[in-house]
């Protein structure tokens, strides 16, 4: 039927709707690697994402992120980190209250 909408053409088994296989085709399916992931310990789960080379990059940063947060170190500690230790320690030491001065005990003897 021409000059009628949705209409145009020759009959079709769906009569006004899209063509049998016309359209885009469907996504392949994503491989996971979940099971590399799969732990209870969320440093565990960050630090296998953080080494992750398929993971996205902003994933994985954010990762390496979240790991400097937490206050657990991500690799071994430079000089800087180093010094900054030992100066804390020696502060922490010089500063820290000494303990009571002990006075023998007297026993009354009779």
């Amino acid at each position: 039927m021409a000059g009628v909408k949705g209409r145009s053409g020759g009959p079709r088994e769906n009569a006004g709707g899209s063509r049998p296989g016309a359209g885009r085709k469907p996504a392949k399916p994503k491989k996971s690697k979940a099971k590399a992931y799969q732990t209870t310990d969320p440093d565990e789960f960050l630090r296998a994402l953080m080494a992750d080379p398929n993971a996205d990059f902003k994933d994985r940063m954010a990762a390496a992120m979240a790991l400097k947060k937490s206050g657990k170190e991500v690799g071994p500690l430079g000089k800087r980190e180093q010094s900054q230790q030992a100066a804390q320690a020696l502060v922490s030491r010089s500063l820290a209250p000494s303990a009571p001065p002990t006075r023998p005990r007297l026993v009354a003897v009779k």
